[in-house]
């Protein structure tokens, strides 16, 4: 799932088919018709889930933005964040908030992370501890 305009992911595609594209069953895209409203709303995670016919909560979201970590929770996902390098140093507390319903998953401070990993890169990733043999 990603945001972009299908245009943009058929660019992308052209350049990647044969690396990380072909991992890839189904794309949704932030300008398909089944995506009502776009991130932080969890839509284009459901409707991927739904069109590969897994449940959210055993989908893996990858995410360099917070509104995207927000619409992977939100969806029920488990999400990994790797927040863009130009953000700076500013991306160290991005990727939690303030915990106004007490949902289980805050620590002390009434703060809880919106990911479930933050990584500085994807070379970072152990799928291992995911279940995902690498």
């Amino acid at each position: 799932a990603t945001s972009s305009r299908s245009a943009a992911v058929q660019k992308k595609r052209i350049r990647h088919e044969h690396t990380i594209f072909r991992h890839m069953q189904e794309i949704v895209t932030g300008d398909d018709p089944a995506v009502r409203h776009g991130k932080p709303a969890p839509d284009i995670y459901l409707e991927a889930a739904r069109r590969i016919g897994v449940a959210p909560h055993h989908c893996l979201v990858f995410e360099d933005s917070q509104s995207g970590c927000q619409s992977g929770t939100q969806a029920g996902c488990h999400v990994v964040a790797v927040p863009d390098p130009r953000m700076g140093h500013e991306k160290e507390g991005l990727f939690q908030k303030k915990n106004d319903d007490d949902d289980g998953s805050h620590d002390g401070d009434g703060i809880y992370s919106i990911a479930d990993v933050v990584l500085e890169s994807l070379e970072q990733f152990d799928g291992r501890e995911w279940g995902i043999d690498m």
